[in-house]
């Protein structure tokens, strides 16, 4: 309860922008909303009801159902016959019908065929495949099928929210990014404004050339430009994140000025992922991965469609027997004997099975097929686990290097400002050395920026960045 007012306040703090204070939106509550609120998250976790229904259908292929035929012709005041079906039939999993029902038949010119005691019968049977359908059939297949599609929405949902996740977490950390350097910025304007005013004051006391306050004026115009730049990027990446932001009845979020990313010296201490870890994932990508999971789902499939096409080929034999009695008020098996019955043979064979050949070859193909694009995604994801591992790599040396440039680019600006203070140096230099600086606090913020976004790719890469 605690957490949820917790989130509720962050809330009022992104949709109203209460007062001049400015929270920081840290990735953990970005994401909360996200998975909480977002539509594509609600479409994923739709899918867990979705496979449910499509198992209950499949189901209903074998649900007992009733049957009634009535057939009744009157003509000249003559009843030519009335012909009475109805009864129940029950698919059973092994391809068995059982089924039972009750026959009335009358007329002056009934069909010998249809001609019954004046009662009417009842009749009790089956019908047993032995031929094609002995093994599996539509309904088997169906069911079966349904069983896998319900496995599988769970690793498609997982697929989902894996790649929303990373879409979600690349923007923030690219908002978090352009903030930082749209703030650098901003304070190098400040100093460049204070550094003209000191020098158009030196030149009003003849202390400073003429040309010194040009040069300076000219350093807070490029200052400027770039500051509204990545004013320009700012606003764009807000709206980007915003994107991202919903909340109840799919209501869309935007960010206000009172939300802010975490400063860049605030940033986590870049901590690489392990190799030994990586080389575990790696283990257990052809397991674990949704998205070879959802292969390995469809090669299942195709195998159950491979084994119902391959007993298309077996000629179609049904054998049907049914006991029959008469009801004799009402005790409707006092007549039940085992001299009393109806049955025969269902028999159908295509002379070249062209088609069920062609269906089977064609189920082949699909399975071939599955299989060449599961290995070749396997690889790719693979190759792509491994190149964000070493992009993190790589990044991790670089924000040492311009950790350690930034530092030594700062102690070079005081130096050069010091000695043009003491008139050892000129605004040429000091404006140099401080772009240097600004150049380098921006290199670094983006590498730092983009080692967050290189770690969270390798726990995508490996498809687990649902959880």
């Amino acid at each position: 309860m605690l957490l949820m007012k917790y989130f509720l306040s962050i809330l009022l703090i992104i949709t109203l922008g209460v007062g001049k204070a400015q929270k920081v939106f840290s990735p953990d509550e970005f994401i909360w909303f996200v998975k909480t609120y977002h539509p594509t998250a609600q479409q994923a976790n739709l899918l867990k009801t979705q496979g449910e229904n499509t198992v209950r259908r499949a189901r209903g292929n074998f649900d007992p159902y009733l049957f009634t035929y009535f057939d009744n012709k009157q003509f000249d005041d003559k009843e030519y016959f009335r012909i009475l079906n109805t009864g129940l039939k029950v698919p059973t999993w092994y391809g068995v019908e059982l089924r039972t029902g009750y026959d009335q038949n009358r007329g002056i010119f009934i069909n010998p065929e249809n001609d019954l005691p004046l009662g009417g019968l009842w009749y009790g049977g089956i019908s047993f495949p032995i031929g094609q359908g002995l093994f599996i059939d539509n309904r088997r297949a169906q069911l079966k099928q349904a069983k896998i599609y319900a496995e599988s929405t769970v690793a498609e949902r997982q697929s989902i929210l894996n790649d929303l996740f990373f879409d979600a977490i690349y923007q923030y950390w690219r908002w978090v990014e352009v903030y930082n350097q749209l703030k650098i910025y901003e304070e190098s304007v400040v100093l460049a404004q204070t550094r003209f005013e000191a020098v158009k004051q030196s030149f009003v006391l003849g202390d400073n050339p003429a040309i010194d306050t040009l040069e300076a004026f000219i350093q807070v115009q490029t200052r400027q430009l770039g500051r509204n730049q990545y004013e320009l990027l700012y606003k764009n990446a807000t709206l980007e994140l915003s994107n991202f932001l919903w909340f109840d009845n799919n209501t869309p979020l935007e960010i206000t000025d009172s939300l802010i990313p975490m400063a860049y010296t605030n940033i986590p201490a870049p901590i690489p992922l392990a190799k030994d870890s990586v080389e575990k994932t790696l283990q257990r990508l052809e397991s674990n991965h949704p998205i070879i999971q959802l292969y390995d789902y469809k090669l299942q499939s195709l195998e159950i469609e491979r084994k119902l096409k391959t007993e298309m080929l077996k000629p179609q034999l049904n054998l049907n027997y049914n006991f029959l009695t008469e009801p004799v008020g009402s005790n409707y098996l006092s007549q039940l004997s085992p001299q009393n019955y109806k049955w025969g043979v269902e028999f159908s064979f295509p002379l070249f099975l062209r088609k069920q050949r062609g269906d089977l070859k064609l189920t082949g193909v699909k399975i071939l097929d599955t299989e060449f694009s599961r290995e070749q995604k396997s690889l790719e994801i693979k190759n792509k686990l491994m190149q964000y591992f070493n992009e993190q790599e790589t990044l991790l040396k670089q924000i040492e290097l311009f950790t350690s440039a930034v530092n030594n680019y700062n102690q070079l600006l005081q130096g050069e400002q010091q000695k043009f203070r003491a008139g050892e140096s000129s605004l040429f230099l000091v404006n140099s050395r401080e772009t240097n600086f600004i150049d380098a606090q921006l290199k670094l913020i983006e590498l730092l920026g983009k080692f967050q976004i290189a770690r969270v790719g390798v726990i995508w890469a490996a498809g687990e960045l649902y959880d």
